[in-house]
């Protein structure tokens, strides 16, 4: 993979996004003007939650991009891994009421593998689509999408439901451990806020690290034991983009130890959120271990150990 910079990326990203017909907005204050159900915003869809609302209409139109900072305790948890961070940069376009997944999806496909722009290898790219729960229909649009992608670009478009890691012998027999495009449940491919408000199913773009055979989880993956191979793919096989297809206002309940969604009603307009964590993907283009080796974060490493070693 080429070598790129955030300010790189960043240009990038937004550089397509205006080939698209997007207008440009700068990053919002991390503190939230429109949402005070939260002390930070912690995605770039935070300040524009009236406009996915129809609430009113935003003034530099339907179709939207930036690079959004935010802070994120949500993941908490996961912070100290190689690519989880509480404060970063959010990639992210939105359309609002104009076009939908049709677009979308293929926009995605675009910026990702063509070599005018990221040029990442699509033979390692694998979707999750949302299978449908509570009052939510499966989203059999966004799997016909990625069909469609695939099919364009000589991949096999299978399609397949999630494979339970937790609970093996409750799995289907011949049901593999991931397929080109998995269906999975509320928890991994449904987004919505921790109140009443907008919400939607969503895809999720995951990309095999380089450093395995491009064939690995087919061919080696599918020969582990289930807890061997959740291990892999959760390590190896990392999200890098989120579309969340806002149509509904809704909430999600925890309903017999499941997330559900209920209590949806359609939105004034179907609506596209997406992010892609800018230090995640500089990590990822870069073949680093971590995001920590980025040069978006690597100056302030390279200051604490100095630190340290005066300390010392």
């Amino acid at each position: 993979m080429p070598s790129i910079t955030g300010k790189e990326l960043r240009t990038k990203f937004l550089e397509f996004m205006k080939s698209k017909g997007h207008s440009i907005l700068p990053s919002a204050s991390l503190v939230p003007k429109e949402d005070p159900t939260v002390l930070f915003n912690t995605a770039g869809m935070q300040p524009l939650v009236p406009y996915l609302m129809g609430l009113s209409e935003h003034p530099e139109g339907s179709r939207l991009a930036n690079s959004q900072k935010c802070v994120r305790t949500n993941d908490v948890e996961e912070v100290g891994d190689n690519r989880h961070l509480t404060f970063f940069e959010m990639l992210g376009n939105w359309s609002i009421g104009d076009y939908f997944k049709g677009e979308s999806i293929p926009w995605s496909w675009e910026f990702l593998t063509d070599p005018q722009w990221l040029g990442m290898d699509k033979n390692r790219i694998y979707v999750t689509t949302y299978l449908g729960g509570g009052d939510a229909p499966e989203d059999l649009e966004a799997e016909m999408a990625w069909k469609k992608v695939l099919e364009q670009d000589g991949i096999e478009p299978e399609s397949g439901v999630e494979y339970d890691f937790k609970n093996p012998s409750n799995n289907p027999k011949g049901l593999k451990y991931r397929y080109r495009i998995t269906k999975m449940g509320t928890d991994d491919n449904w987004w919505g806020l921790s109140h009443r408000g907008p919400c939607g199913g969503d895809t999720e773009i995951f990309y095999l690290l380089d450093k395995w055979p491009v064939d690995y989880i087919e061919t080696e993956v599918s020969k582990m034991n289930p807890i061997e191979a959740g291990e892999f793919l959760e390590n190896n096989l990392v999200e890098i983009w989120n579309n969340v297809f806002m149509e509904y206002e809704g909430e999600t309940e925890n309903i017999d130890g499941k997330a559900t969604p209920v209590r949806l009603s359609p939105l004034k307009s179907k609506n596209v959120d997406t992010g892609m964590g800018l230090e995640r993907i500089v990590m990822m283009l870069n073949g680093f271990e971590d995001v920590y080796q980025t040069d978006l974060l690597n100056p302030l490493v390279q200051v604490v150990n100095k630190w340290e070693n005066t300390k010392n």
